[in-house]
């Protein structure tokens, strides 16, 4: 009882100093990047932060993402990063403004990596296990690796499987932006006129088709890209069986995401392959991403993609839904992203096993304790990913603010065994080209 009036007291502590004293930055990480970088999450550490927090770059507000008391995250776009400068950076509040910190913007390469333990890594598996791999690490706007092994070059196209998820939520969450969707209406109210809605599938929302808790059960036209389209295809889904009452479980597949495609095209009149470039494609550059010409394109896993354009979409979500100085996505959709949907719902299927215990929105939440469990060093996580059944394997670290894509054509679990072993190569790396320090030792999460 004595320990938790304790935390107690220590919590309200840190809730009227931050309110009542002026916010210090202590560092900011990075303290320098290249000219040239894409938008990037900045890392400001210091104390006294509020809630209502506000960091200024230059006298230009931009977006600030709370964490704790003693750190927020800012989202730097690449305008501010075009010239060799320096940059202003201060935290302002109602209780005051704080110290400035420089971001300085150099011309010349930052960092200084050591990848020869990765490569060796890398190449032992390499025929062993896989023909062939690709991997692009990014990090503060740049690529910080990017190699090819065996059958593959760095440009290598593969059929990434269910790694489709995360790309495609990500882009119909952008209908909620624009007002057009709700994840929690009826999808009746969206499909009527498009398909026929049976009574019993008339509750399901969006919410819970890209969080696999609709209960549709598969369906054969999911395979079927030559002699249907996406609307017959919905009518068949819809027509089935349900596996359990909406909302009531989790059972992993494509057909609910499927339907979700179908409420896209009902919304917009577009077919989902001119949706998807308009909204993403187009915004991020991306040239090698695609569903194929099909007019049955399978959302959830018939994507084909490159390391490249991949990591694009990924640095998007990381920077706070923004690539370059184009917004794509919502600070409020980036949180939702990560919110875990899955909770405690009995699960009926699911890949994920005791590893990857929470999901939403396209993305796999890595269990801490597992975390934990892994050969240092480690991190604490958040981590999310969306790996392919073929064994494409992105994640995000958001404790130390990279992405990765592993791009392969295997299995599943070959790309889990190559990404586990990688995993502490990578961040022994970030770590001796830390430029902050106070190495974080808490994640990286929002703040209730």
């Amino acid at each position: 009882m004595s320990s938790i009036i304790l935390i107690i007291l220590i919590t309200l502590v840190h809730f009227f100093t931050a309110h009542a004293q002026n916010p210090k930055i202590y560092s900011i990480n990075p303290s320098t990047i290249e000219v040239g970088a894409t938008a990037f999450p900045l890392v400001i550490e210091g104390s006294n932060f509020a809630k209502s927090a506000q960091v200024r770059i230059n006298g230009v507000d931009v977006e600030t993402y709370f964490l704790s008391w003693n750190r927020i995250k800012a989202t730097v776009t690449s305008d501010l990063l075009s010239n060799p400068s320096t940059l202003q950076v201060q935290v302002i509040q109602r209780s005051g403004r704080s110290n400035i910190k420089n971001l300085t913007v150099v011309s010349a390469p930052v960092g200084s990596y050591d990848w020869s333990a990765l490569n060796a890594k890398l190449m032992s598996f390499v025929p062993s296990l896989v023909s062939g791999l690709t991997l692009q690490i990014t990090r503060n706007g740049r690529t910080i690796y990017l190699r090819a092994f065996g059958d593959q070059t760095v440009d290598s196209v593969l059929p990434i499987a269910s790694s489709t998820k995360m790309p495609s939520a990500l882009a119909i969450l952008t209908l909620v932006d624009e007002g057009r969707l709700n994840l929690d209406t009826p999808i009746s109210q969206y499909l009527n006129g498009y398909v026929n809605v049976p009574p019993d599938k008339a509750s399901i929302t969006v919410r819970m088709l890209l969080n696999h808790t609709s209960g549709l059960q598969q369906s054969d036209c999911l395979n079927d890209q030559t002699s249907i389209t996406l609307r017959e295809c919905v009518q068949r889904i819809l027509n089935s069986p349900l596996q359990f009452t909406p909302g009531s479980r989790f059972s992993y597949g494509g057909a609910s995401f499927q339907v979700a495609g179908g409420v896209v095209e009902a919304i917009t009149g577009q077919s989902w392959n001119e949706f998807f470039n308009r909204k993403i494609a187009i915004p991020l550059g991306l040239t090698r991403f695609t569903y194929t010409n099909t007019q049955n394109p399978r959302i959830a896993g018939g994507a084909y993609s490159d390391v490249g354009d991949y990591s694009k979409i990924m640095q998007a979500y990381l920077a706070g839904g923004v690539y370059g100085s184009t917004r794509v996505l919502s600070r409020q959709m980036y949180y939702e992203m990560q919110n875990d949907q899955k909770r405690d719902l009995p699960v009926v299927n699911s890949p994920g096993g005791e590893v990857l215990t929470g999901y939403s929105f396209g993305w796999w939440h890595t269990s801490l304790t597992y975390l934990q469990s892994q050969p240092r060093p480690q991190t604490p996580g958040p981590e999310l990913s969306d790996q392919g059944a073929f064994g494409c394997t992105p994640w995000i670290d958001l404790h130390y603010n990279y992405t990765a894509i592993l791009l392969i054509r295997d299995r599943t679990s070959s790309g889990t065994r190559i990404w586990e072993a990688i995993r502490p190569l990578i961040i022994e790396q970030i770590l001796a080209n830390s430029q902050s320090s106070n190495i974080h030792t808490k994640p990286l999460v929002k703040s209730d």
